[in-house]
């Protein structure tokens, strides 16, 4: 029997972890600050990014720990599947919200996926590193 590339629970487990980290400041920042003005914003959207980039990062070495013997494509599987459920409940709350889903909407998320999936391989590759 042939063994997977990806073991699901390991990327499964680094996932939670980035949306644990990711989902909770911004929440915060949406419901505290959701409602300023275009061109007025605060500067509390850094707070979510910062998140995020650290959520993403800390998942990809979390599953890359799990399954040393293929760091990076556990890395990408773990960000991957986060971005995916960060995605999903994106366009529910948009959806319910009545804001709709654009084309702007979809650029971000198309280019989401591809920074957070990124930074789940870094995550990954600094696995690699042996200490001497």
């Amino acid at each position: 029997m042939r063994q997977r590339l990806v073991d699901w629970r390991a990327a499964l487990d680094g996932a939670a972890l980035a949306v644990l980290v990711t989902l909770p400041p911004t929440v915060a920042v949406q419901l505290f600050k959701g409602d300023d003005l275009d061109g007025q914003e605060s500067n509390l959207w850094v707070v979510p990014v910062v998140a995020m980039l650290v959520g993403f990062f800390l998942a990809g070495r979390r599953a890359a720990l799990r399954r040393p013997e293929a760091p990076l494509a556990h890395g990408a599987a773990a960000a991957a599947v986060a971005i995916g459920v960060l995605a999903v409940l994106t366009v529910a709350r948009r959806l319910i919200g009545g804001d709709g889903i654009g084309a702007p909407l979809v650029v971000t998320m198309v280019l989401l996926v591809q920074v957070t999936v990124s930074i789940g391989v870094l995550g990954g590759y600094t696995t690699t590193r042996r200490r001497k």
